[in-house]
């Protein structure tokens, strides 16, 4: 009966650390992966845009289970609020390969305009998003209220000109 319960303290112990990272905060104590997915989101939030980007890399390439499309998006947001376009303009690249614009028209077209706005290229931005504008669903609206934005304040930085 000893040795069951013995056992059954090591396994739900170690069960449990698996989730747990150090709590950088509180050094000697941790904090669950779920903490990690929103300390990006919060560095983020009070511009410490690069700690983001960090952050989220760490979790992309910790984790083959994640969402590569959606990490690299974000990590190329954080790095464009944070005025680093080359590596913005990687990244946002790095999370559509393998798509296509047949895969979710408006998506692309939101995601060329966000490219163009990065390279400057204001025609470009244009055409995005006129063709956003004028067809977008209302799953897209905000998407399209980006462009606009972006291409209104084409002339400020990234950090600037998207709406908060």
């Amino acid at each position: 009966m000893n040795k069951i319960i013995l056992i059954f303290i090591l396994v739900t112990s170690f069960t449990y650390g698996q989730n747990q990272k150090i709590n950088k905060d509180n050094p000697g104590t941790t904090k669950t992966d779920d903490y990690l997915e929103e300390d990006w989101r919060e560095l983020s939030k009070h511009g410490q845009h690069v700690e983001a980007a960090s952050e989220l890399i760490f979790l992309s390439m910790s984790d083959s289970t994640r969402n590569k499309h959606a990490d690299y998006w974000h990590i190329g947001q954080v790095y464009a609020f944070d005025n680093q376009y080359k590596k913005a303009v990687f990244y946002i690249k790095e999370s559509m390969k393998g798509k296509s614009e047949n895969d979710d028209e408006q998506f692309w077209w939101y995601y060329k305009g966000i490219l163009a706005f990065l390279q400057k290229n204001k025609n470009e931005l244009k055409k995005y998003y006129d063709l956003l504008e004028k067809n977008h669903t209302s799953y897209y609206s905000n998407n399209a209220k980006v462009l606009k934005r972006l291409f209104e304040n084409f002339e400020e930085p990234y950090s600037q000109a998207f709406p908060k």
